[in-house]
C-alpha cells in the first residue's frame, strides 16, 4: 500500500489534541460546546451503527448533526458487515464530514455480541474487509457515485438532503474529494497483542490509528497501558500512519508528558473533558468560576432545547460543569431534576463561593 491519504490530518499542528468519541456523550451539542470553549484539534461523533442508518434514517439526523464550527469533524461508524460500511461511508461523505472513523474498540457487551467494536480484534480478516469497503466507498463517492445509484431508500436520501440544506453556517457545497479514513481500537481482546494487531491494520494504510490503552477484557478498569501504545508507535514508524493514544488523560500537562514519553502523534481525551471544555486550553479547572461554568452549562442545555431534544441529555454533563465546588451539591441535585430550560436557568445562577484554591494563568494552547 502507498502512504495513506491524510486529508486534513496532514495540516494539523502536532501533537494533535482531540476529543475522543464517546457513546451518548459527544453528540452535536457537546461537540459545539467543545468547539466554542475548548477548541480541540479534531472532534469525533459518537459511534453510529452502519446497519441502522438504513433501517432507521432518523439515526442520521440524531447522530450526524453537526455545525461548521466543529470542523474538522469526523463521523465514527461501527458494525460487522462490509457492505453496510460501504453504504454508510457514502452517507458520511455526502454529509460533508472531514473524515470517517471505524470503531474497532468499543467493549460494550451488546456491541461485542454482534461481532462489532473490539470483537473485530479477534477477526482480522473481517476487519481488513471492512477497511477495504470504507476505502472503496470513499473512492467511488469521490468519483461521482450517488446515493440513488446505491439504491438507498428515499427516506435516507431525503434525510441527507434535508440535513445538508439546513446546516447553519454551511458556506460551501460538499466537494467530491477523498476524505481520510481512520480506526479507533484497543491494545487487544483479552491480552495485549497491539504489535501484531497494528501490523495488520497498517496493511490498509489508514490515515490514523487511535489506540485506547486497555484490552476489551479490561473494559475501563485498571490503568491504561501506555507502554503498549508506545509499542504501536514503534511498529508504525515510517508507515505514514499517525498514532494517537487514549486513556486516563486528565490534563493537558499529563497529555504532554505521555506524548513525549511514547512518541505518539497526539492524544484523544475523553471522560475528563465531560463538562470541562477548558481542559483543551490547559486551564486549571479550579480557575474557572462558578458563574462561567453555569453560563456554559446553560448554553449547552439551550442547544438541546433549540433542537427540540430532551433536556435530560445535558444531565451527564452537569456534574462536570458543577464539580470543584463543595457547596454545589444541593444546586447540582436540583439541576439534575430540571425538566426544561427555564427551570434549569432558575437553578444554576445561585451564587456559590469560589473554589478553595485559585491558580493564576491559563496554561498552554492545544498545539503546545
Amino acid at each position: 500500500m502507498t502512504s495513506p491519504f491524510l486529508g486534513f490530518w496532514k495540516n494539523l499542528c502536532q501533537p494533535i489534541i482531540a476529543l475522543a468519541p464517546m457513546d451518548g456523550v459527544t453528540d452535536f451539542a457537546c461537540r459545539a460546546i467543545m468547539a466554542r470553549h475548548g477548541r480541540p484539534h479534531v472532534l469525533f461523533t459518537e459511534f453510529t451503527t452502519a446497519e441502522g442508518l438504513f433501517y432507521a434514517p432518523e439515526r442520521i439526523l440524531n447522530d450526524f448533526r453537526y455545525s461548521e464550527i466543529e470542523r474538522p469533524v469526523v463521523a465514527q461508524i461501527y458494525g460487522h458487515d462490509p457492505d453496510d460500511f460501504y453504504k454508510a461511508t457514502h452517507v458520511v461523505c455526502e454529509l460533508g464530514f472531514d473524515g470517517v472513523d471505524i470503531n474497532m474498540g468499543c467493549p460494550s457487551k451488546k456491541v461485542v455480541e454482534k461481532n462489532c467494536g473490539a470483537k473485530l480484534i479477534t477477526a482480522p480478516d473481517l476487519a481488513i474487509e471492512i477497511i477495504k469497503a470504507v476505502r472503496h466507498a470513499i473512492q467511488d463517492w469521490s468519483r461521482g457515485q450517488t446515493l440513488e445509484e446505491l439504491k438507498l431508500s428515499e427516506r435516507v436520501i431525503a434525510t441527507v438532503c434535508r440535513m445538508n440544506s439546513a446546516r447553519i453556517g454551511a458556506e460551501r457545497l460538499v466537494v467530491r474529494r477523498p476524505i481520510p479514513y481512520s480506526i479507533k481500537t484497543r491494545i487487544g481482546y483479552d491480552a495485549i497483542i497491539i504489535d501484531r494487531w497494528v501490523e495488520t491494520l497498517l496493511q490498509q494504510s489508514p490515515a490514523v490509528i487511535s489506540i485506547h490503552g486497555r484490552t476489551l477484557k479490561q473494559m475501563y478498569r485498571g490503568l491504561a497501558h501506555w507502554e503498549a501504545i508506545a509499542e504501536a508507535v514503534a511498529v508504525a514508524r515510517g508507515s505514514g500512519t499517525l498514532i494517537l493514544g487514549n486513556g486516563d488523560i486528565e490534563s493537558l500537562t499529563q497529555a504532554t508528558s505521555l506524548i513525549q514519553k511514547t512518541g505518539v502523534n497526539g492524544v484523544l481525551i475523553g471522560r475528563s473533558a465531560i463538562g470541562n471544555p477548558w481542559l483543551f486550553q490547559g486551564i486549571d479547572p479550579l480557575n474557572i468560576s462558578y458563574e462561567r461554568r453555569a453560563m456554559v452549562a446553560l448554553e449547552h442545555a439551550s442547544l438541546y432545547a433549540e433542537a427540540g431534544d430532551d433536556l435530560r441529555k445535558v444531565r451527564k454533563h452537569l456534574s462536570g460543569y458543577l464539580r470543584y465546588f463543595p457547596e454545589a451539591s444541593s444546586v447540582r441535585n436540583q439541576a439534575l431534576q430540571a425538566v426544561n430550560l427555564e427551570e434549569l436557568a432558575s437553578i444554576l445562577p445561585k451564587s456559590l463561593k469560589s473554589p478553595s484554591r485559585i491558580v493564576s494563568g491559563c496554561g498552554g494552547q492545544p498545539g503546545m
